[in-house]
Formats: structure tokens, C-alpha cells, sequence
């Protein structure tokens, strides 16, 4: 279980600054530099990691820390602010919530700035969720899984997050994240504690555990970390699971794939940006390869980034603008962007999320205009649209809002031609071709994601499409 607190800051703190700042977070601890300097830890005399502060950051918007610091950060925040954030293990025999703590206060003291601590809320007393491990995201390790414990309102992918995930899942070990069922997640980090080899792990107000996603019980295994309890009684899932008010929105998803003919004037991110524009009427504001994020978005430098980091893969977050400056007509999104090699070129796996208030109806006319953009480009390989319950704000909390129904996919020409044009044109579901009549791409149209039938539609299009199982070209 870790202590996190962080200081944003109105200068950048220089050596002097944060060397005092580490003798006052505990002058007898031993200091090491880690990640080629970006990442200072705190050692006691039995070598272990008590505390570590990242280097500091400087966002383009004060308002991206409003986002994630969702209380007592203040009203008078820089408005580009030095981000600082420290965090400590949660051991019986150390006080390294007051260590961490002195470390922010100390700097903000003498740089100018706010200092944000959040209360704690997970019940302590689990073996289980407290310790320290060479990883300072990470609270247990087992044989198949890490633990990284997060007792925060919000819990964003942080540095910390992607830098844990990058160095066990080399090992194949699995993540899980554990928070409050009174916590809630980012879209980024909702999309990666979505995939197979993750766990969301909320623990109810009485220390009982269950899935974030499914409401399903969990129980602690030594081997595999948090598994489903069998042994449960079939009550349903907790109290906790139950949506709340601020869940009676809803929200549009797209998960899109693209591919480019690899060339050295590529720029990437105007799928992205396509889809930002046509679906929450602005383009991105900021992004960053993990929260906060902190830079302005330009597509000439995130190209660069994923350039520089070749044939390897670049993930990142984008945003759109925040709420105290968004305009008329704009509404909350956010999505991530993979960005890898092909045999063929380069793809970029979107995924892509707006938001809408209860009573709002999303503006669905306006995916058959991105299929067709996005074919008349030439890079549309397959899209899918859902419709689910939830926050307007685009975070996600461990709570049930019903299952999310389909809207509507599209296959770009190179699937459709792996199909037969004349089989993708006589599905069950009407498509709707555009680009070449012989080999077009084709937008299915499925419903507005609120038909009871919408899965039964969509099942029927997806046997249709592939008889044998295999799935479109993606």
C-alpha cells in the first residue's frame, strides 16, 4: 500500500532545493538515484525502499492537475506548474506518510506553489497490501503477479504504473491494481486493466475484495495474487458495485486501427485528432506516455517520439481540453494511441472515448463521415463503436453500469476484399460502402447502442462476415 503526495510547483526546484527537501523528509535515510537520474529512492538501514521521488515535470495546464488531484489542491495553483510527486511503502515500523509528506511541504515552502496529500481510506491490517519491494509502485510481488496498491480518489497510468508494467511484463508476470471501492480510474488506465493479463481490485469499506469491472469476489492466493472466490456466497456482488448518481451518464467508445505505408514523411496522430475532431469537437489538448500529462498535443512531435523509439513500440495518452476552458460544442474525450512496426508499415491502435451527460444523446451521424475520411486516406483497417453507461468525466469507477451495447463497425478495404465484397454486402446488417465500388470499406450501422437486440444484430454480422471464425483484417 503506498503513500503518494505530490507538489506542484511554481519554480523548478534545483539541487540545493531538493536536497534540502530530502534531509527533511528523513535525514537518516540513505539516498540512491535510479532511472539514470529521473527517479531518487529513500533506503533505511535494512536496504529497503522506504520512499522515491520522481523528477519534476512541467505541465502545459495547471488544469490537467485539477483533473487528477480531484481535492484540497487549492485555488491558486501556477498556471504551469512543476509537478513532484513522491510516494511511500506502507510499512507498521516507518512513518513514510510523514516522510513523503515533509518531502512536498519542504518544497513547496521554499519554490511557491500547493501541496496535495489525500486521506487515507483502505482498511490496513492485509499481509498482503503492505510491505516493499525493489519497485516503488509495487507492493507484494508473487510468483505470477505484481500488487501495486493506490489509496487515492483518482488513480491515474502514472510513470510509476508504466514503468512497472514495462519491467515485469518482460517477466511475464500479470498487474493488479488495488483501490477503494470509493476510488475511480482515468480512461488510460481503465484501457490497460481492461486487457487479459490485468486486474482491477477494489476493496469494499468492511476489507472484502472484488473485481472493479465485473463485481465478481475476490480472494487472496499466494501464487496468483487476487483470484475469484469460489467459495463465495451467490448473494450477488457487493453493496459497492452498485452504480451511484454520478454514473447516469453515458459514454461513446471507439477502438480504431489504422496502418500507413511506412515513409519518412509520415506524421501520425491525425487519426486521432479525426476522431477528436468529428466526435468531441476539438482537437487534442495535451499528451504525454503517462499521466499527468504534460505536454501540448503536436502531432510533429509525437511523431517524433515514436520515430525515436522504432522498431520498439510507443504508447500514449492524449486529451481533450479540460473543463474550465472547454468551449461551446466541446465535449470530454480521451483515448490512448499504440503505435507499432507491421510487415507492412505502421499501425496505430486507438482507443477513444467521449462523454455525455445524463439526458445527452451522442451525435452517432457522425461516424459514417470518420469511415469515410479515414478511407478516402487510405489507412482504415477496422473500427468499433459501443455505447455504455457511465461518467461524463471519462473516469470509471467499481461500479455496475450496465453492459456496453454495440453501435456499429466498419472494415476497411483490405478486409472487405479478404471477405468478398459480395458477402460483406449481403450481411444481415446493412453496410454502407465508401471508397472503391469493387473493393469499398463498409460502415455496419448496428443501432444506437440502446436496442435490446444489439448483441443478437451484431453476433448475426460477425457469423455472417466469418463463417469460419477468423476475424476481419485488422
Amino acid at each position: 500500500m503506498s503513500h503518494d503526495a505530490v507538489a506542484l510547483l511554481a519554480d523548478p526546484p534545483d539541487r540545493r532545493a531538493l536536497t534540502r527537501a530530502l534531509v527533511a523528509a528523513g535525514p537518516d535515510l540513505r539516498v540512491r538515484l535510479a532511472a539514470d537520474g529521473a527517479l531518487v529512492e529513500l533506503l533505511d538501514f535494512d536496504d529497503r525502499v522506504v520512499a522515491a521521488m520522481q523528477a519534476a515535470q512541467r505541465l502545459a495546464l495547471s488544469a490537467e492537475a485539477e483533473r487528477l488531484l480531484t481535492d484540497d489542491i487549492g485555488d491558486e495553483l501556477p498556471a504551469q506548474p512543476y509537478w513532484v510527486e513522491a510516494r511511500g511503502a506502507d510499512l507498521p515500523d516507518a512513518d513514510t506518510a510523514g516522510m513523503v509528506g515533509r518531502f512536498v511541504r519542504d518544497l513547496a515552502e521554499r519554490l511557491g506553489g500547493a501541496v496535495w496529500e489525500p486521506s487515507p481510506v483502505l482498511v490496513r491490517g492485509d499481509a498482503f497490501l503492505e510491505g516493499a519491494t525493489e519497485h516503488p509502485a509495487v507492493t507484494t510481488r508473487t510468483e505470477k503477479t505484481v500488487v501495486v496498491v493506490q489509496d487515492r480518489p483518482l488513480v491515474p497510468m502514472s510513470p510509476w504504473l508504466v514503468d512497472a508494467m514495462a519491467r515485469y511484463g518482460r517477466q511475464g508476470l500479470r498487474l493488479q491494481v488495488v483501490t477503494p471501492s470509493t476510488s475511480r480510474v482515468t480512461h488510460a488506465l481503465r484501457s490497460i486493466l481492461m486487457t487479459p493479463t490485468a486486474r482491477w481490485v477494489a476493496q469494499t469499506p468492511n476489507g472484502s475484495y472484488y473485481d472493479g469491472f465485473s463485481g465478481v469476489p475476490l480472494r487472496w492466493d499466494d501464487r496468483e495474487a487476487f483470484v475469484v472466490d469460489e467459495d463465495a456466497r451467490p448473494d450477488g456482488p457487493p453493496e459497492a458495485f452498485r452504480a451511484d448518481d454520478a454514473d447516469r451518464g453515458c459514454q461513446v467508445h471507439v477502438d480504431l486501427n489504422v496502418e500507413h505505408p511506412a515513409d519518412n514523411g509520415l506524421v501520425l496522430g491525425t487519426s486521432v485528432e479525426l476522431l477528436a475532431e468529428r466526435l468531441g469537437g476539438a482537437a487534442p489538448s495535451v499528451w504525454g506516455t503517462a499521466e499527468p500529462l504534460p505536454q501540448e498535443w503536436k502531432r510533429a512531435v509525437f511523431t517524433r517520439l515514436a520515430r525515436g523509439r522504432a522498431p520498439g513500440q510507443t504508447w500514449a495518452v492524449i486529451a481533450g481540453p479540460p473543463e474550465g476552458v472547454r468551449e461551446d460544442g466541446v465535449r470530454p474525450f480521451a483515448g490512448t494511441v499504440r503505435v507499432s512496426r507491421t510487415a507492412s508499415g505502421v499501425r496505430e491502435a486507438i482507443t477513444f472515448a467521449v462523454g455525455y451527460t445524463e439526458g445527452e444523446e451522442p451525435d452517432l451521424s457522425a461516424l459514417a463521415s470518420v469511415v469515410k475520411e479515414l478511407t478516402d486516406r487510405d489507412v482504415l483497417r477496422t473500427m468499433s463503436v459501443r455505447r455504455a453507461g457511465g461518467r461524463a468525466d471519462l473516469t470509471y469507477a467499481p461500479h455496475w453500469t450496465g453492459l456496453p451495447l454495440p453501435v456499429g463497425m466498419a472494415v476497411g478495404v483490405e478486409g472487405v476484399s479478404s471477405i468478398g465484397t459480395e458477402r460483406a454486402l449481403s450481411a444481415p446488417v446493412r453496410g454502407i460502402p465508401f471508397g472503391p465500388p469493387m473493393t469499398p470499406a463498409l460502415w455496419y450501422r448496428i443501432g444506437d447502442g440502446i436496442e435490446d437486440d444489439a448483441w443478437t444484430r451484431f453476433r448475426e454480422l460477425m457469423a455472417h462476415l466469418h463463417p469460419d471464425g477468423e476475424p476481419a483484417t485488422a
